[in-house]
């Protein structure tokens, strides 16, 4: 094999990354040997050498063993992970991977299993007709001949005619036909289908493949090849067991994708005047939301391309006009060069879209000017996905082509804004209905997939709520190339084959995606969130679906898994668990939602009829009660001709299939308003034309709905059989409060939490007195169903909600009916209703959620919960009080668990602080130390560091000691609100308790009530006090001068929270001058001290615009009185003790001469000649060494020039008042020494006298 050189790629036999074998290769029968050269070594028989020279033998003969019995147990088919198996794999080869089709062949011819071959589609072809397929493989293979060739049509005259001239000499025309001639008005036309490969044409003849076809029929049950749905070959539901999987995917984890390519595009184009009263004219919106036709900020978002909407289109003639389905209308972004004209998509739903593009047909031409339709099914596909991962797969999958470089504003762009997307996880914090178009690459170029990184920092969160608070796209957003044909048109066309990709693949560096290139595709896609379905909703061409589809349904998510591929079943039950109707089975009074019945109705019976007769249930033996046999109406159809009373579901003269509606749907909002606010003549309008509407059933107790189930509303011609019915209600229910609520939170409600708790656990394990003692289903005195008279309505989808937790269904009302009995039972008695499933005689009963409506969502809009004034007051009154309740509680309990802890502490330390003291220090260094510490108090037990509590701390220990300074804490304020005189005796801890008194802060020192006094003023005071202050008794006064005797105008002496005057004000340190001053002239201060006001300002400022070099430019040095420059290395002494003064005052006391880069030298520290007093007096007895004394004088020049310099600029010190000159002091210097220096020493003070005298002692300096 490796020597093949027909073999595109050399294997290696131990490379390192050879491939690992996908399925386990099959068990060899036969068990390699080693030598036994080893085994006897010196021909000497060594038992661990043997064993160790067959080890390796050993070890083959035991997993041949293992292997042998796995072989036996396990067959080939079984090796296939579930996802992957096939239900005929058992007999089948060809049903198992290419892998292991030789072990399953041979597995098959060892016990003799019967094999299969496999069947086309159709099954023509095979066996004894094997000869029509050869015919027909013949014909294929002919060379077509070109229609028309050999005859040409009569009727026809043909005329070829020769052009002279310059340009067209000796050019033929082609032919003309007279037929031809004429020229017709051109109508839109129906799309059609593209021209599939020959081998899977003859497979869709009466229906189209969507793009992912291959794809999910692999993976799921399709619709039956001769019955389409919708003339498409749609997934039904996936072959694994999905129903969990789904919902924990679309709410929990993960996501749930759809291909929903099937719906179908409707473009407009034309100018926006034409277009608005298109969709005017077929009543877009109307009744329900008028909002899109006003000039509201949300209306002109959707014209200007940003955002989408979606609403019902209907019936443009006729009063009451029908509903034909919902639909999303989408604007085109206005570009530079789309001045005139707009584009527009319409999205509708397969059903109906015959019906709506002949009614867009017709309007279109009514229109001045015109407006342009045409038909884009298979132009254009879409993908949509839901779940918290939808927004992280579509960022993986959807890789956005940069923007050029002319736009300056990149990071507002749609393609910036939807790489920062990826950790949205809930959909609702995003824009409502919010749009975005951009050009994305070839997601092949990018498989495998790889998690996106998503950041989780605050700076990224932070970025990701500025950028969706804002949304910069709704000035960036230009015309999405999706709009235009041509660009998908080439999107489609430019794909790159598979192979090509796997060739650029190979190229690229391991672990690396290919590098892009020029000529790659550019596939423009359009996604905008749906807030309907809560799910985003991909626009794409038609080709691009696939590559975009399995690079999702591949990738890995951040939480785990795989995105979950989605049939109609699990679409039909995410609008379940929402409440919400789905379009068209939850309609049934429209066209399409009928014909969905119609469609239903044979099923459902061909279903009953594949059942034994043993098995099928026999509709006439069905015990009503009160003498009544047998189903009303046709048992498997929601028989909504039986409201009409027009006898029999299906007249012999009528065509079951026909799809005329008998009724008309009306949208839950307007019911609610008929309903609440009844006006006779609107009210008849709608009751003269049958009309249904959409609610939501809640079951009260027990009950499961399924479809086609019968309602009924509670009796109205037995008054006992309602009182019956009405007995099994719960107490919340039968007075009509609300909605569901239990009994022990009705009755217990003004109960303390614990009380509460306590109850609901009694009822849960009292479950007789829960119900009340209600009837069972089955006991003999339960009562029977209503009369047929009663009946109001039909479940059109029942099941077990998974979000809910309970059963709950979406039914379709009779309006009449509902309306009838409205009048006649009272407001608490007009929700409640009974539904029976067909074939059973027992009634379960159920709410009626008027006011959440079913289609609240299914319209679009979110409808209102209106309620009375007494349930607005009961309401709010609740609301209030557990509010209220919730904050003391969480006040009380954070009280209380702070002051259990200083409780706790304080025991501690007490305990502590007496085994302390009761420790004996040791009276010398070598004596053994004691034993552990110990201490008993009535609060804890401190055993050697550890310390134990004895009871609750709240009442074991009264006091809370600080645990720093061991003193006892004060409870309570001495003054203000709540003041508790303290015992005066005892020493406590500075931290005091809070001051509450008007006119103190939490310190108790007063605010300041006078204003600052000048410094006479103070003098006067200071002097007032010194005299006062030797009254006798003065200090032992125990009242504030000027304050009653009361409680709260006692001071305790000993104790003090604040104690300042009602005079004082604070006082501050200017930073430059460094002098303490008032607040209150604080701020003059330092404008004058930094010169940024008076006179030297403006001087500065004059200076700064003049210049000081003399150009006048303004760029100069600094001015003067400006903080001036910064300072020259060493012109600043910061170690000297002088005081600072302000910068202006610096700069008069300069120089003119001297230069502003000279640094000035250092000034040196001399060394101290100061000789310590037993120093001296041991050189004295020594008789070592002189002793100095020195007597310093300053220079009388120096301190002339500088005595001058002050006086000139005024800004020195004041002299003396006496005027006298200061004298000068000098530094004399005297050595005393032995007998020998005498003379030396005589000679030395003598010509010193002059300066002064010197101290007998001998030490210090003379003044």
């Amino acid at each position: 094999m490796a020597d093949n050189p027909n073999k595109r790629k050399q294997g290696q036999s131990g490379a390192p990354g050879a491939k690992r074998p996908r399925f386990q290769a099959h068990f060899k029968n036969t068990i390699s040997t080693t030598p036994s050269s080893k085994a006897y070594p010196n021909d000497e028989v060594n038992v661990a050498c043997f064993v160790r020279a067959h080890e390796n033998e050993i070890r083959a003969l035991e997993a041949g063993i293992e292997n042998a019995k796995k072989r036996l147990m396990r067959r080939a088919f079984q090796d296939v992970p579930r996802d992957m198996r096939r239900r005929t794999a058992s007999h089948n080869p060809r049903r198992v991977p290419g892998r292991l089709r030789t072990r399953a062949t041979r597995e098959m011819n060892e016990d003799n299993t019967p094999k299969m071959r496999g069947k086309s589609g159709s099954g023509i072809g095979k066996g004894t007709t094997a000869w029509l397929r050869k015919e027909g493989m013949k014909k294929a293979k002919r060379k077509p001949r070109k229609r028309g060739s050999d005859k040409e049509e009569d009727g026809k005259i043909t005329i070829t005619e020769t052009i002279s001239g310059d340009a067209m000499e000796g050019v033929e025309t082609a032919k003309v036909s007279h037929m031809a001639a004429t020229k017709r008005k051109r109508r839109p036309s129906l799309a059609k289908a593209a021209l599939v490969p020959a081998r899977f044409r003859k497979r869709q003849i009466n229906k189209c493949w969507l793009p992912t076809h291959m794809f999910h029929t692999k993976r799921a049950h399709m619709t039956p090849p001769n019955e389409p749905l919708w003339r498409f070959a749609i997934p039904i539901t996936p072959t694994l067991k999905s129903y969990r999987l789904t919902h924990r995917a679309a709410t929990l984890r993960g996501a749930t994708a759809w291909d929903m390519s099937y719906i179908s595009t409707i473009g407009l184009h034309g100018t926006e005047g034409s277009i608005v009263g298109m969709l005017r004219a077929l009543h877009f919106c109307s009744g329900v939301d008028e909002e899109s036709w006003e000039d509201s900020r949300k209306a002109k978002k959707w014209k200007n391309g940003t955002r989408t909407w979606e609403g019902w289109l209907y019936e443009r003639e006729g009063k009451l006009p029908k509903k034909i389905a919902p639909v999303t209308v989408i604007w085109s972004a206005q570009g530079p060069n789309d001045k005139a004209k707009r584009k527009v998509f319409i999205r509708v739903h397969p059903s109906a879209f015959l019906h709506l593009w002949n009614e867009v047909l017709k309007v279109s031409k009514v229109q001045k000017p015109n407006v342009a339709v045409e038909d884009l099914r298979f132009e254009i596909g879409s993908i949509e996905i839901t779940g918290p991962g939808a927004t992280e797969t579509l960022c993986s999958a959807l890789t956005p082509i940069p923007a050029s470089e002319g736009h300056s504003d990149a990071s507002e762009r749609p393609e910036a804004v939807w790489k920062a997307l990826a950790p949205v996880t809930n959909l609702g914090v995003l824009p409502h209905d919010v749009l975005l178009g951009f050009n994305v690459t070839d997601p092949r170029l990018h498989y495998p997939p790889r998690t996106v990184e998503v950041s989780q920092d605050a700076s990224s969160q932070s970025q990701l709520m500025q950028t969706l608070a804002y949304w910069p796209v709704d000035d960036s957003q230009t015309s999405p190339s999706i709009f235009n044909r041509d660009v998908r048109l080439a999107a489609g066309r430019s794909l790159p084959s598979q192979q090509s990709i796997n060739r650029r693949k190979g190229a690229a560096s391991p672990g690396e995606y290919p590098e892009p290139r020029s000529g790659d595709p550019v596939i423009p896609v359009l996604a905008f969130v749906s807030r309907s379905s809560n799910s985003w909703t991909v626009l794409l061409p038609w080709k691009c679906v696939d590559p975009v589809w399995r690079h999702m349904m591949f990738y890995p998510i951040s939480t785990g898994g795989n995105p979950k591929y989605g049939g109609l079943t699990e679409r039909r039950q995410i609008y379940f668990e929402r409440s919400a109707p789905w379009y068209p089975g939850d309609f049934p009074g429209t066209a399409a939602g009928w014909t969905w019945e119609l469609q239903q109705r044979i099923e459902r019976e061909k279903e009953w009829l594949k059942r034994p007769k043993g098995k099928r249930i026999e509709w006439g033996s069905i015990d009503l009660g009160k003498d009544r046999k047998g189903e009303v109406g046709n048992p498997w159809d929601c028989d909504w001709e039986r409201l009409l009373q027009k006898g029999p579901a299906v007249a012999d003269d009528q065509n079951p299939l026909d799809s005329s509606a008998p009724f008309r749907h009306l949208p839950s909002p307007t019911v609610l308003s008929l309903l609440s606010h009844p006006d006779p003549s609107t009210l008849s309008q709608y009751i003269s034309i049958p009309h249904l509407f959409t609610v939501k059933i809640t079951m009260v107790q027990r009950g499961h709905p399924t479809d086609c189930a019968r309602i009924y509303r509670l009796p109205t011609t037995d008054s006992q059989l309602r009182k019956k019915w009405l007995s099994l209600m719960p107490h919340s229910e039968s007075t009509g409060k609300g909605p569901i609520k239990q009994r022990w939170k009705q009755d217990n409600r003004k109960l303390p939490l614990h009380l509460q708790r306590r109850a609901l656990a009694a009822s849960l394990l009292d479950p007789h007195k829960q119900d009340d003692g209600a009837l069972k289903a089955g006991h003999p005195d339960y009562p029977a169903v209503p009369d047929e008279e009663d009946l109001i309505g039909f479940v059109t989808t029942g099941n077990y909600n998974l979000a809910e937790g309970r059963m709950t269904a979406v039914a379709n009302m009779h309006l009449k009916s509902v309306v009838e009995d409205g009048k006649k039972s009272p407001p608490g008695e007009r929700r409640i209703c009974i539904v029976r499933n067909a074939g059973q005689s027992l009634g379960r009963l159920a709410n009626m959620s008027e006011d959440r409506a079913a289609d609240g969502q299914g319209d679009f809009v979110k409808s209102p919960i209106k309620l009375s004034g007494a349930q607005l007051e009961e309401l709010t009154h609740d609301i209030l009080e557990d509010t209220v309740y919730n904050i003391i509680h969480d006040i009380a309990k954070s009280c209380h668990r702070s002051e259990k802890l200083l409780r706790m502490q304080s025991a501690a330390t007490e305990a502590e602080t007496l085994a302390l003291q009761s420790m004996e220090v040791p009276s010398q260094k070598g004596a053994t130390s004691q034993s552990a510490p110990t201490a008993t108090t009535d609060a804890a037990v401190y055993d050697n560091g550890r310390v134990f509590l004895k009871g609750n701390p709240l009442k074991t220990t009264p006091n809370i000691t600080c645990p720093h300074c061991k003193q006892p804490r004060l409870m309570h304020p001495i003054m203000g609100k709540g003041m508790q005189e303290p015992d005066i005796k005892n020493v406590y801890c500075n931290l005091y308790p809070w001051v509450q008194r008007p006119g103190h802060d939490i310190y108790g020192n007063p605010f300041p009530t006078d204003m600052a006094k000048s410094k006479k003023e103070r003098e006067l005071v200071k002097k007032a006090e010194k005299n006062n202050a030797g009254t006798p008794n003065s200090q032992d006064a125990d009242v504030i001068a000027g304050e009653g005797n009361g409680p709260q105008n006692r001071k305790t002496t000993g104790i003090s929270t604040g104690g300042k005057p009602a005079s004082y004000i604070p006082w501050h340190t200017c930073p430059n001058c460094k002098r303490s001053l008032l607040i209150t002239r604080f701020a003059k201060h330092l404008e004058q001290c930094l010169g940024i006001s008076g006179r030297q300002s403006s001087r500065n400022a004059r200076a700064k615009l003049i210049g000081q070099n003399g150009t006048g430019s303004g760029m100069s040095n600094t001015p003067l009185g400006s903080r001036l420059g910064t300072p020259v290395p060493g012109s600043q002494s910061f170690g000297t003790k002088e005081k600072r003064s302000s910068p202006t005052k610096k700069l008069g006391a300069e120089d003119d001469d001297v230069d502003d880069n000279e640094t000035p030298e250092k000034k040196k520290k001399k060394k101290s000649s100061y000789i310590k007093k037993a120093d001296r007096e041991r050189m004295a007895k020594e008789g070592v060494g002189p002793l100095k004394v020195k007597l310093k004088s300053k220079d009388s020049s120096k301190e002339g020039d500088s005595a001058q310099r002050k006086s000139e600029n005024g800004e020195g010190k004041r002299d003396r008042e006496d005027g006298g000159d200061e004298v000068p002091r000098k530094k004399i210097k005297l050595t005393l020494g032995k007998e020998n220096d005498a003379a030396n020493k005589d000679s030395r003070s003598s010509s010193n006298t002059a300066g002064g005298s010197v101290a007998g002692d001998g030490k210090g300096e003379s003044k």
